[in-house]
């Protein structure tokens, strides 16, 4: 395959970047394709297939990002939109990693481990959230049975009424902390995802981390 046909199809694989990004990167690896004087099977050998090439790039690039948004971002901002943002951002970016992962067969265990974690991910979400909303529901349905046994038995009325509001007074406590479990197993999956995707993206070869 010839060096120009090669980049063209690379650039077909970079529409997530704008004009200007994707030049700069082509520009990037036709010099280092001269500067190494490779072609045909010896540049397929170093850069892989334009597919491959251009999925490494696109994990570099997202990752990249993703830490000058960390840096710039004051820490006092955490608002509701910007937490909604960053795990849009987090979301797409398991997105990019696992369609880089799959240009390349050795590196189909690593997006299937991710799989895993992002499954086991979200049933810890799902447990911890409907063990609250159970809860929460326990506690009103104990208010309400006091209140409807209160005329006829007070003592009992007061006792499961009480209980009632002490299990409902809890989720104050309960639901933060549900929130900080999900968030922390959340990050915890995110950082094994950023550091295969920067394995993936970088290769071992330093020509994959462009300026």
């Amino acid at each position: 395959m010839e060096n120009s046909i090669y980049f063209t199809q690379v650039k077909t694989y970079l529409q997530q970047l704008n004009v200007d990004e994707q030049e700069d990167v082509i520009r990037f690896y036709q010099e280092y394709a001269a500067d190494a004087q490779l072609s045909g099977e010896r540049l397929m050998s170093e850069l892989g297939t334009p597919k491959q090439l251009a999925r490494r790039i696109l994990v570099d690039y997202s990752l990249r990002l993703e830490e000058d948004d960390i840096h710039n971002k004051p820490v006092h901002e955490n608002t509701r939109q910007e937490r909604q943002n960053w795990i849009k951002q987090e979301i797409n970016l398991i997105s990019i990693v696992l369609e880089g992962l799959l240009t390349s067969i050795v590196w189909v265990p690593a997006m299937l481990l991710i799989l895993v974690c992002l499954f086991a991910t979200v049933g810890v979400a799902a447990i911890v959230i409907v063990a609250l909303i159970y809860y929460l529901l326990t506690g009103l349905f104990q208010i309400i049975g006091g209140l409807a046994v209160l005329p006829s038995n007070w003592a009992t009325g007061l006792y499961q009424g009480g209980i009632g509001l002490i299990i409902v007074g809890l989720q104050f406590v309960a639901w933060p902390i549900g929130v900080t479990i999900i968030r922390t197993v959340f990050r915890a999956l995110m950082r094994f995802v950023k550091y295969i995707g920067h394995r993936f993206s970088h290769k071992g070869k330093e020509v994959t981390h462009h300026a």
